[in-house]
């Protein structure tokens, strides 16, 4: 299959967007009735306790009629830590029997015919056995483990070449993947990408296995023309790299995934590639979740301000944008929260899943003016609360802030080169006074209050909210703060209020 997939024409789909809609309904109807319903313990049960006929969710509009599932339906807790693995889908021969379609009974009869019934019950191991594990980052939970089957390697490679083709990678182009080496959706999409694609990439485990001494080094013997990683690792080392005076020769794209990529940040690396000789380097932002199993990318972008929006798999997802509050889905181009379902998978699979993720521009069904593919597009501007926990929409001194809104605040300080939040509560009293601590590295020829009253103006009109203080500290310690050489992701927002002391 690998080589089918390697040898397979670039992704570019042309089909009008009308014609797609009987095939999605068919596809949600078959998942839901030969899948999900049989086959998945939670989903069987959400359908029984809510006295919904699975037989009657034949279109997309039916979705409506299904209960959302969030995070806190799933995640494991301290009295259920496997409560998971209900999304696993877990066929055996007697709900094979009575749910199978006839054209998978009739081979499965066949291969029982000819090959005797050990060969039958390991093919229906293959397609439903557990291959791979993946995990959420746990930031608000316990990580929550999610499977991949036999049945969905195929399609996960399928997507990492498709990725390739979004982000136009050459077939012969060398890549850079600084993700850390984890079970963790990014690293191993990548991986993916790489595989399927055929071409070389080198994984270096990002900071917490080579240093990022070890990754300039890699980069400069390897002159990629992708490099992939975390928004803030990728910024640290290509600064470092150029504060060192070193040149680039083919780089082309840097591709950046798991945390949010404002343009401020965007025009900064290319900023960083121009000073190290390649002026025009495509910045490229990706999607994923975890509880999804795969990702999207964005095609490459006209200039850092614009994007056509993360292009998705209309055969094997749907996206459903909705008003956070209330669940009621919204038109085309609106804002709204991600709900995502998937039309196929074996494994952990989810229906009707709400992110916590809020796309400024909802989704769009137009083909796309920077590629032309036909699909569903969505926005690159994004809330990431999955990501952050209850980080980005908290209640600071009383005041509902969107912290989400200091990213691309900070990246637009030109003089700031890396910063941390830590909120935390007066004299740590969790009774007391919210209060917001900003920490700065800024180059060395930059006046120190200059540069505070800046950055004092600049959060407060971006955020509405003033920090209770802002420290300049050497780049090196800021470094260390954040963790950029020993985290999985950089520790830019941190909320210290939760473990405030309880005073005697």
């Amino acid at each position: 299959m690998l080589d089918a997939i390697r040898n397979g024409a670039a992704w570019k789909p042309t089909r009008p967007w009308a014609d797609w809609q009987a095939e999605r309904n068919a596809r949600l109807h078959r998942h839901i009735n030969e899948q999900l319903y049989p086959y998945s313990p939670f989903y069987r049960r959400l359908f029984d306790e809510n006295k919904i006929d699975p037989k009657s969710i034949r279109t997309l509009d039916d979705l409506r009629r299904i209960p959302f599932t969030t995070k806190a339906d799933i995640a494991p807790t301290a009295d259920n830590p496997v409560r998971h693995l209900a999304l696993v889908l877990q066929p055996d021969l007697e709900k094979i029997r009575r749910f199978a379609p006839k054209t998978k009974l009739i081979d499965l009869a066949l291969t029982r015919l000819l090959r005797g019934a050990e060969a039958a019950t390991k093919k229906v191991r293959l397609e439903y056995g557990p291959q791979q594990v993946i995990f959420t980052t746990g930031r608000t939970a316990l990580p929550t483990q999610f499977v991949y089957a036999g049945g969905d390697m195929d399609r996960f490679f399928l997507i990492g070449r498709r990725l390739k083709d979004v982000v136009s990678i050459s077939e012969d182009g060398r890549s850079l993947n600084v993700f850390p080496f984890a079970p963790h959706l990014a690293f191993w999409q990548t991986y993916a990408v790489g595989t399927a694609g055929g071409s070389l990439m080198l994984h270096t485990g990002g900071g917490k296995v080579m240093g990022t001494a070890g990754n300039i080094t890699a980069m400069m013997r390897m002159q990629p023309e992708a490099i992939i990683g975390v928004p803030g690792y990728v910024y640290h080392m290509l600064r470092q790299a150029a504060s060192e005076g070193l040149q680039l020769v083919n780089l082309a794209c840097i591709a950046l995934g798991g945390e949010r990529v404002p343009a401020p940040l965007r025009v900064r690396l290319r900023e960083l590639c121009a000073h190290m000789g390649l002026p025009d380097v495509r910045v490229h932002s990706i999607y994923g979740f975890t509880e999804a199993r795969q990702c999207w990318a964005e095609c490459p972008p006209p200039n850092p301000e614009t994007s056509y929006g993360f292009h998705t798999y209309p055969e094997f997802d749907v996206f459903e944008i909705v008003d956070p509050e209330t669940g009621e889905p919204v038109k085309p181009g609106e804002r709204g929260e991600i709900v995502y379902t998937g039309l196929d998978g074996r494994g952990s699979c989810v229906l009707r899943y709400r992110t916590g993720d809020i796309a400024e521009s909802g989704v769009v069904y137009d083909p796309c003016p920077g590629c032309g593919r036909i699909v569903p597009r969505v926005s690159t501007q994004l809330s990431r609360r999955s990501d952050m926990g209850e980080l980005n929409l908290t209640k600071i001194r009383g005041t509902l802030v969107d912290l989400n809104n200091f990213l691309p605040a900070m990246a637009g300080i030109a003089e700031v080169l890396e910063w941390q939040l830590i909120v935390k509560k007066h004299n740590d009293d969790p009774n007391d006074l919210d209060e917001l601590d900003l920490y700065i590295a800024v180059d060395p020829h930059v006046d120190h209050t200059a540069i505070k009253e800046k950055v004092a103006r600049k959060v407060l009109n971006d955020t509405e909210v003033s920090p209770n203080r802002i420290e300049v500290l050497p780049l090196q310690q800021l470094e260390e703060r954040l963790g950029l050489d020993t985290q999985m992701k950089e520790l830019r927002i941190r909320d210290l209020r939760a473990s405030a002391k309880v005073p005697r």
